[in-house]
């Protein structure tokens, strides 16, 4: 039975791939008594697959992502990584990216480096590491932090492959260092451009009871700026709460009851009140 502590939780895997798909589902099995979880296993005939797997993802708290020398490779599983990524930054750091490491010791490539380098991880090395894994992902969704939590341990575990008889890649073709060059960027990023308008949005989101819109063409940067004018409010001492209204029903944007119900609880979670919708 959930709880009303109960997460949602994203599994990101290899299908038709072992040891992927026996310790996803292995996984899957165990979360689902305590929390929401999805894996793309039980996905109806006919659902509108693409749209489903974003929509589960920009839901998730968490995305578990099993990595192993075939997922790394993946499409979809990257594709996956990267859709948690980018909603991360535009959603107070939601879903949490949870990797795990399939028997799997290769450095990161990119773009995978560029997601993942500065996140820890768990490690899983055959069958009698499954129920260490499960108890440990618990812990992260409880709030821990995964077991690789220092440089050496990750030295440690890492290794490099055999040396190859083909030239070594130039240093440019693993830009670790830099960001992607899309999606909403960090608010300390060196390459987000000020324009004049952010002062006057920073200063004026410090102030009481005012609104502020935020308007331009697509790729412009409006997510970007939302994230500073955010973490500026934050400093303030504000409470913040970031809805985002493509994650409604489609029923609740055109029926103005079940809209305000879903606002309002949603708004009540956000910021952690006891949920009193019913009797108001």
């Amino acid at each position: 039975m959930l709880n009303s502590q109960a997460k949602r939780i994203f599994i990101s895997y290899k299908r038709n791939a072992s040891p992927d798909e026996p310790v996803a589902v292995q996984v899957f099995q165990a979360l689902s008594q305590q929390h929401k979880v999805f894996i793309d296993q039980t996905m109806s005939v006919g659902t509108r697959w693409a749209e489903c797997i974003e929509a589960e993802i920009r839901q998730a708290d968490f995305l578990i992502t099993f990595l192993s020398a075939l997922s790394t490779s993946s499409e979809m599983v990257v594709a996956e990584i990267e859709t948690a990524h980018h909603l991360a930054k535009s959603q107070s750091g939601r879903p949490i990216i949870l990797p795990v490491r399939l028997a799997y010791q290769e450095p990161f490539l990119y773009p995978l480096s560029a997601y993942l380098n500065g996140i820890n991880w768990a490690f899983w090395k055959d069958e009698e590491d499954t129920p260490r894994l499960i108890a440990e992902l618990l812990q992260a969704v409880s709030g821990c932090s995964l077991a690789i939590s220092e440089e050496k341990s990750k030295a440690d575990l890492l290794q490099m492959s055999q040396p190859s008889l083909l030239p070594h890649p130039f240093p440019s073709a693993q830009p670790v260092s830099l960001e992607m060059p899309e999606g909403t960027m960090e608010s300390q990023s060196a390459f987000y451009v000020e324009r004049s308008s952010d002062a006057l949005t920073l200063e004026t989101i410090e102030r009481q009871g005012v609104t502020i819109t935020i308007k331009g063409p697509r790729q412009m940067g409006k997510s970007s700026l939302l994230i500073r004018t955010i973490n500026t409010a934050v400093n303030a001492g504000k409470r913040v709460a970031l809805l985002d209204f493509q994650l409604f029903d489609k029923a609740a944007l055109t029926n103005a009851d079940l809209f305000f119900r879903q606002f309002c609880t949603w708004l009540t979670d956000e910021l952690e009140m006891t949920d009193k919708v019913d009797e108001y």
